[in-house]
């Protein structure tokens, strides 16, 4: 974590306590929009979406799983950048996972991983939108599913490439 923590003070400061105008697209009396919609990869290989929006501020909040035999969780704040209908963004949240390889007698294993997404999101119509970002993560905890097994967690930063489809109701 004490190579990572430079980088989410750095990302985390200016995307929520810097003081600036509104971008164009926003104003300051912006309501808050949801969108929801279905994920391919990144936190799952399938996986079901609420984004909560303010303005170009967001909280995407994501559960998915790869195998059906553990559940993953995902929250993380966004920040968007510009005002036409494709936007970068970049975020800060956390993901945890549970699961277990489904075996007799197993106990359950946990972990929580700390992402970092950069990628853009494309308003195909005014209320249908197509994304992607990599999401830089690294393992933060871990509870290993098998009691035996004290392997230390891995502190390597992953790439994991993410896409999804939100409707906007």
């Amino acid at each position: 974590m004490g190579r990572v923590a430079p980088l989410v003070v750095a990302l985390f400061v200016p995307l929520f306590y810097f003081p600036g105008s509104p971008l164009p697209a926003q104003t300051n009396g912006d309501d808050m929009r949801i969108r929801i919609g279905v994920t391919a990869g990144g936190i799952g290989s399938i996986g079901a979406s609420v984004e909560f929006l303010w303005g170009s501020r967001s909280v995407d909040v994501n559960l998915g799983t790869f195998s059906f035999r553990e559940v993953s969780l995902a929250v993380t704040g966004k920040q968007y950048f510009g005002g036409g209908d494709l936007r970068p963004f970049v975020g800060v949240g956390l993901w945890g996972i549970v699961g277990s390889t489904g075996e007799e007698g197993e106990q359950t294993g946990k972990a929580l991983i700390l992402r970092i997404p950069v990628g853009g999101d494309w308003e195909l119509t005014r209320r249908h939108h197509l994304g992607g970002s990599v999401a830089v993560s690294e393992g933060l905890w871990i509870d290993r599913a098998d009691p035996e097994d004290d392997t230390p967690i891995s502190r390597r930063p992953i790439p994991l490439p993410g896409f999804y489809y939100r409707f906007e109701p």
